[in-house]
Formats: structure tokens, sequence, C-alpha cells
């Protein structure tokens, strides 16, 4: 059964938090053309790991708040996000896809309101800072980042997580009018279209990055890996952030100077208190012995790894001066004419840099190239100006 909300906007909101409810929702939203869409989720600030806590879905009449701790089976949902022909409304995508894609869901027909306000230029372009400037309307953030895992939810949540897409239809509405004014529609949509490709960076050997991580022989990296292992495998049994249960500059501290009795563990600031007993300390140190013993074994090296090598295309800095001399007054141009929110997206000043050093100059935006093209070529010469489009399938609404 769906647990009415006070209504908002003039929309019916409901909390659906069982299989019944969840497949009348779904009913009524496979019918719909258009949703907004939202999510709340929590990533390691209060549990451990990447936790999906809330969907907020909405036609155009009434908002779903999806519990999805009381739903067996998400897919019926998934079917319509991954439906090329519903178009989705967010607002600041790309952390929602990531999440979506790690639960096994590819999004498609994705329009991000936020994409369209850089567009069109807008400096301040959060869900709050667009509704205040568009719509004269003040979008409580202040539970943004509460404890989502909560249950039950508190009503200001609840209704907080409703603000979040009740809005949406008109904003996508006032927005797509102003770009299509402009003539700028081919800019949104390629850019979403690209936005539905983005995918999580490499999570391996994250133990190398750590702060003061360069600072450690070989041998001491190994150490370092192994126990970077026992403290993920502790945050899973604690269901705590790995960070709040050893910080990661304690962690390398441990290597640094490892602990000689149970009461340096004691006094070792940081760690989480529910680990600082004996049975722990123990723990801890059976891990350190293993990881010492498996290095010696191993002949792992006391010495420090060398520093990465300067990467071949790098230029000297006279030469890169030059370079980037050539390319900086057309960005400046670019920001001129379309202002310096939309250049970003048009001509980032990455893309600069990066041909400052030696990279070849690579606009993959198909309409970036197209605006770009008769202002750099007289600057290169004879340089190849490449431009690989990017797959723009799958609907574009009017």
């Amino acid at each position: 059964m769906a647990d009415a909300i006070i209504p908002l906007n003039g929309y019916e909101v409901k909390y659906i938090s069982d299989d019944a409810a969840f497949q009348e929702a779904i009913v009524k939203l496979e019918k719909a053309p258009t949703l907004a869409f939202d999510l709340e989720f929590d990533d390691n600030r209060y549990t451990y790991g990447l936790t999906l806590c809330l969907i907020q879905v909405a036609d155009l009449d009434t908002c779903f708040l999806i519990d999805p701790f009381g739903i067996t089976s998400l897919k019926p949902l998934w079917r319509i996000i991954q439906d090329p022909a519903v178009l989705k409304i967010f607002h600041s995508a790309s952390n929602d896809i990531l999440l979506l894609k790690k639960l096994g869901c590819q999004p498609r027909n994705i329009l991000d309101t936020e994409i369209a306000s850089k567009v069109l230029n807008y400096g301040r372009t959060s869900f709050a800072n667009m509704m205040a400037a568009l719509f004269n309307i003040e979008i409580d953030k202040s539970y943004q980042v509460s404890n989502w895992n909560i249950r039950p939810l508190f009503e200001e949540q609840l209704n907080y997580a409703a603000a979040d897409v009740v809005y949406l239809h008109a904003l996508k509405d006032r927005l797509l009018s102003q770009v299509e004014l402009l003539n700028r529609l081919d800019w949104v949509w390629e850019e979403c279209r690209l936005l539905e490709g983005i995918e999580q960076k490499g999570q391996t050997d994250r133990y190398l990055k750590l702060r003061g991580a360069d600072r450690l022989t070989y041998f001491e990296l190994y150490i370092l890996k192994h126990l970077y292992d026992f403290r993920e495998s502790l945050a899973i049994k604690l269901n705590k952030p790995s960070g709040s249960v050893i910080p990661n500059e304690v962690l390398v501290n441990l290597v640094l100077e490892p602990l000689t009795d149970y009461r340096d563990w004691q006094n070792t600031k940081g760690l989480m208190g529910r680990i600082k007993d004996h049975a722990h300390y123990k723990l801890f140190q059976k891990a350190f012995q293993e990881a010492q013993e498996e290095a010696r074994d191993l002949n792992i090296p006391m010495e420090r790894p060398p520093r990465p090598r300067r990467p071949d295309y790098l230029v000297t800095r006279e030469e890169a001066e030059r370079r980037k001399s050539r390319l900086q007054p057309i960005r400046l141009k670019v920001i001129e004419e379309y202002g310096e929110f939309a250049a970003s997206l048009v001509f980032p000043q990455g893309l600069v840099n990066d041909y400052a050093e030696g990279k070849p100059l690579e606009i993959k935006k198909k309409y970036a190239l197209q605006l770009l093209t008769p202002l750099i070529q007289p600057f290169l010469g004879e340089e190849v100006l490449s431009g690989n489009s990017a797959n723009l399938s799958g609907s574009q609404p009017e």
C-alpha cells in the first residue's frame, strides 16, 4: 500500500515501500512519455560502500518516492529507465547514472537540465540555484547530506526528496525553450548522449593513491596493500565507511611506524573506538606479520619505486608556450561569443592545456567540431584537426 504524503506543487506524492504498491506505480509510470528522476544514496558517508536509499520519479501529476529497501526487484523500473522511447529528466545526472549502471541499469534517453543550464551560460547551475533564478522558488537543500539509510525516513526528508522531481518538468520546458531560441538544442542532446556513456574510473590499486604512499618502498607498499584489504574487510563487517574505521593517513603511518604493543594500538589517534580492543589488535598484528613474511619470501626490495617518467608527448616549456599561444586566443573568442560557462563545454581549457603539452588536438563533440573548425584551422596550418563524433543514437524529443 502506498502512503500519501502532503501534496507538493500540485503533485500527489506517494511513498512506495512494498511490492504491491510498486507494481501499481509501474503500471502508471509505463504510460508516461516523459519522467523526472532523482536518487538519494549514501556514498561512504554513514555506511560502507555505495547504497541506493530512495528513488524519486514523477510523471505530470504524481510523484512516487520508491523505497528500494522494501522492494524485491527493481527491474521493472530499470526497464523504463532503459527504454529509449521514454525521456528521463535528471538534474546533474552523472553520479545517478554511475550508480544505476553499478546496479545493472543502463540509462537511455537522458535529459540533464544542468547541461541545458550550462549551454545557456548560467554560472551557478545547481538545482536550487536554477529554481531560484528561473522560478523564484527557494529549495531547502539542508537534508541533502542527511542519513538516507535510516527507517523510517523523516517527513522533512520525504518533502525534500519530492521537491527534487516535482519541478523538473517545468524546469526542462523553461530551459529547452531558451536553448531553442539560441539554436543550441543539438549541443544539449549530444552532451546528454555523451553523459549516458560515462563509466566508473578504474578502482584497482587504490592503496597506491593514499596520501603518503609515494614515500614507501616496494616492501612497505606490499604491506600497505595487505593492510588496505584488512581495513576493507573490517569496514564491510562493521558496515562503516573505510576511512572512519582506520583513516588513510593512519593506515600509511602504521606501515611507516609499526606498532610495538597493544598500548600503541589503543593510543593510535583516529582509529574507530570499536576496534581498539585486544581482539582487533591481534587481527591487525596477524595481517601485518603475514604481509611482512610474504614480502620477505618474495624478496620484495627495500628501495623506493622510481618516479614516473615524463610522458613522451611532453614538449619543452618554450614549445608549450608557443602551442598554447596558438589556441588560447581562439578559446577567448569562443568565450566572448558564447559565454564562459557555455565555452567550457564547447572548448574547455583542458583541450588547450593538453595541446600545449604536446598532445594532438582532438575535438570529439560533433557540434563543437562544426563551430571550432573554421576558427582553429587557420592557426594550426598543416596540422590535422581530428573529430570523432559521438554516438548520437537514441531519440531526441522536440
